[in-house]
């Protein structure tokens, strides 16, 4: 399969991951309400994974490639696949929630991220936060079936741009099905590969603007899983599962 073939969905295959939509938006919004100064990663997993067993759902992540995990919990200079940890939050961290369930064996995978304490608590990163969710909602006018995916990609990379943030170039945004991972893989920027693809009908993907205050690419340090930013400065990142229908689009999953 060439890198810009897609996965068109059923109608039944759809209802599936719409449902598992819903769980996971309940979910995020539950782990964004205890969110604050205090409190640990290692609480915050211990909470997702009560409202998966009291719902008999199944973790997307957890050894997903070996990732250790229920949730990504990413902490200011950490970019994405931060495994929690006994780290307690605190008032001006930015924290990355990136969270993935299974539902009747179909996948639903969204991200938000928040300034703990409030925009008081640290402005540059609640400035970050949104002008990298700004990005996502509105790059998604550009969404429509058979429009190339290269637009989309051009609007939030100059949206992020022209508030004079950055866009993590190596990472992308992706298709969903019965993995956590599929085609297409899409960057947020300008790419030659967004002209060879458009947007069809009863496709799902998860759009997910990567940002920072200036690096725009990542590195390792304490694993293999956590990423930073090559500057070590704060980063950001918003994620919609989103399904392209016959004429828009709809949003299965995440916070709006």
């Amino acid at each position: 399969m060439a890198s810009w073939e897609i996965i068109i969905k059923t109608p039944q295959q759809i209802e599936n991951i719409r449902k598992s939509g819903e769980y996971l938006t309940e979910l995020l919004y539950l782990i964004k309400d205890n969110c604050k100064a205090g409190v640990s990663l290692f609480e915050l997993e211990d909470i997702a994974q009560d409202f998966m067993d009291q719902n008999n759902l199944k973790w997307a992540f957890k050894w997903y490639n070996w990732f250790p995990t229920n949730l990504c919990l990413s902490v200011n200079d950490c970019a994405v696949h931060g495994i929690p940890d006994d780290y307690v939050l605190k008032n001006g961290d930015l924290l990355k929630v990136d969270c993935g369930v299974i539902y009747n064996k179909w996948i639903s995978d969204s991200a938000f991220a928040i300034v703990i304490g409030g925009e008081m608590a640290n402005p540059l990163a609640h400035e970050l936060t949104m002008t990298t969710k700004k990005a996502l909602d509105l790059a998604l006018e550009k969404v429509w079936p058979w429009k190339y995916i290269y637009e989309f990609s051009k609007e939030v990379y100059n949206i992020v741009k022209n508030d004079w943030f950055d866009i993590i170039k190596n990472l992308t945004w992706h298709g969903v099905w019965v993995k956590v991972h599929e085609k297409p893989s899409i960057y947020n920027r300008p790419h030659p590969d967004g002209k060879k693809i458009k947007f069809q009908p009863w496709m799902v993907v998860c759009f997910e603007p990567i940002t920072s205050i200036e690096s725009d690419e990542v590195k390792l340090k304490d694993n293999d899983r956590n990423l930073y930013c090559k500057k070590w400065d704060l980063w950001s990142h918003w994620e919609y599962m989103v399904l392209i229908t016959d004429d828009w689009y709809e949003i299965l999953s995440g916070i709006q």
